[in-house]
């Protein structure tokens, strides 16, 4: 220490002026507890109502109706063509897998729009070849135009 700093406590002291009277906090305390008013009991046991049973099975089910109709609107979203009972997956698999037709319709996802568009120029010599392989019937603004490149 320097020589202020022992002057200082020779003359003042290390005890700080402020102090607290003794007892202070015990009387504080009394008299708060005093002025309030009293704390109530809450009951030790609640009856439920049906609806505060229920309420986590009925959120829980409405999650899953949700996140069904979610996934509903994405796969309609999509664009993937809608099973019926009519055309089960199983059968056209099936169907394709035994027929000839199945390598000569099936082109390569590598292909252009317009390398397709040849690809199957090449293949028919008609539109009516066409429609019968596909059971597809043209509108009648399109059944004058040809096949073949001019």
């Amino acid at each position: 220490m320097n020589k202020q700093e022992d002057k200082l406590i020779e003359k003042y002291g290390r005890k700080g002026g402020w102090t607290v009277p003794e007892g202070y906090f015990e009387s504080v305390y009394k008299e708060i507890d005093a002025k309030l008013p009293p704390y109530p009991e809450t009951p030790r046991h609640v009856e439920m109502t049906a609806w505060q049973r229920i309420k986590p099975y009925v959120y829980l089910a409405a999650m899953f109706a949700g996140i069904w109709l979610m996934m509903k609107v994405f796969y309609n979203a999509s664009g993937n063509v809608t099973l019926s009972l009519d055309n089960p997956p199983e059968h056209i698999a099936m169907a394709l897998s035994e027929s000839d037709l199945a390598d000569s319709y099936i082109l390569p996802a590598s292909l252009s729009d317009m390398e397709t568009e040849r690809e199957v120029m090449g293949q028919y010599d008609s539109i009516e070849e066409f429609q019968q392989d596909f059971g597809y019937e043209l509108e009648s603004e399109y059944k004058e135009m040809s096949l073949s490149e001019e």
